[in-house]
């Protein structure tokens, strides 16, 4: 409860404060952060697998500590995205690849994203959606019921459409109807699944991780083009840039599991390509990689198949 008062409190103060007030105030957070080491060892562990073998611990501890800055400022642009004025979006975001989004949506069977947690990833349908482009999200509710409210309550706001993945038949039903209207539908591909049911691994970073095979079994059934869409931080901490890159193909052998192994990886190998040009604007926080030791014997099981 004093958690809830405490979120709510935060939320009035920094929608009453100015923007450099409130970016002065994640400074202040995420300075903190570093302090008392929180999250550190999520975050190093992270990066040592991600780049120990390519970089040194100095120019990983530099990434650190921009990581705490960027992802406490995405919370407060979160937090006051219930006062963002037209004039503000306008200031805030561009898109750059718009062309491919628009041919895409000309072939009228809707667009899924190729995306991961990079960025405000968050806030990059408030952008597309001012710009008359319909948004939908398909997210895992968080475990705290209030908190999740006030997701759907900011989605809302924003005129964000929400579509639950569990339970996962609804979510399919409710994501193929969103599909069928010419609609886009954003999709993270690398969420952590080691502890649902149906995962496969793929290489990310040179270690095995647990992945939905869900964007694949989708797509197949939908039609949709698949697009890469990621938001990240311009040159100067001024603002976003949503990039939209080209259609990503299917490759289909006409074996099921081979299908959606290989483009699962594919997508996967997307994501990385990304993190690898902006690695201080990624999750690092999030445990991408749970379950390495089954993942390692998984992936080796997958090679023996070919």
């Amino acid at each position: 409860m004093v958690y809830r008062v405490l979120l709510k409190f935060t939320i009035w103060l920094l929608n009453a404060i100015s923007w450099r007030m409130a970016y002065l105030f994640t400074r202040g957070i995420a300075n903190f952060a570093w302090l008392i080491r929180l999250y550190h060892h999520t975050v190093f562990k992270n990066l040592n697998l991600a780049f120990g073998k390519e970089k040194s611990q100095e120019e990983l501890k530099r990434i650190a500590k921009r990581i705490y800055h960027n992802v406490t400022r995405y919370a407060v642009e979160l937090l006051r995205c219930y006062r963002l004025s037209q004039e503000t979006i306008d200031s805030m975001f561009t898109i750059e690849g718009r062309e491919n989004l628009d041919r895409a949506l000309a072939k009228g069977k809707g667009v899924m994203t190729i995306s991961g947690h990079l960025g405000n990833f968050m806030l990059m349908g408030t952008k597309l959606v001012q710009e008359g482009y319909p948004f939908g999200v398909l997210y895992r509710e968080v475990r705290d019921k209030k908190v999740a409210r006030l997701i759907k309550d900011m989605q809302r706001r924003l005129n964000v459409h929400s579509i639950p993945a569990l339970p996962a038949h609804r979510a399919v039903k409710e994501s193929l109807r969103w599909l069928k209207g010419n609609k886009i539908l954003f999709l993270q591909q690398d969420r952590n699944f080691f502890e649902d049911k149906g995962a496969i691994w793929v290489d990310f970073f040179g270690q095995p991780a647990a992945t939905a095979p869900g964007t694949v079994i989708l797509a197949k059934r939908s039609g949709a083009t698949l697009l890469p869409m990621f938001i990240v931080r311009k040159k100067g901490n001024e603002g976003y840039t949503i990039v939209i890159d080209s259609p990503v193909e299917l490759e289909l052998t006409g074996n099921k599991e081979k299908d959606i192994l290989i483009n699962t990886q594919k997508f996967t190998k997307i994501i990385e390509d990304y993190v690898r040009k902006y690695p201080n604007q990624y999750f690092w926080i999030y445990k991408r990689w749970r379950g390495l030791a089954k993942g390692r014997e998984e992936m080796n099981a997958q090679k023996a198949k070919g």
